[in-house]
């Protein structure tokens, strides 16, 4: 009966290490940023943490907008973004949207 016990205990304490070994270095250190929140208490967010400059003045980071997590790609000389999940086609930035103010805050 003992051994079944230290085998099972033995797996588990390999999967946990496993996990921890390959979680992304970044997996913990997200800064999430208010963007809005509504009076009926719907929040947006971007993790300012996970912002990454390239070339072309394009902008990438996460966000949480409407309840869902996404990847967004802006491109701050032009004033659009894109979900980068869905190889979507860039679209241009609302004024007063909720891409606009993060957009304010990233590409500023």
């Amino acid at each position: 009966m003992q051994r079944p016990v230290v085998a099972l205990f033995s797996t588990i304490i390999f999967l946990m290490s496993a996990v921890f070994f390959l979680l992304p270095e970044d997996a913990g250190a997200a800064d999430w940023r208010l963007v809005r929140q509504s009076t009926y208490g719907d929040t947006s967010y971007y993790d300012a943490a996970s912002v990454k400059r390239s070339e072309g003045q394009v902008v990438s980071f996460r966000a949480r907008l409407g309840g869902g997590e996404y990847q967004y790609e802006m491109r701050c000389g032009e004033k659009e973004a894109r979900l980068v999940e869905e190889n979507g086609k860039w679209f241009p930035i609302v004024g007063g949207s909720d891409e606009d103010l993060i957009y304010q805050a990233v590409c500023q």
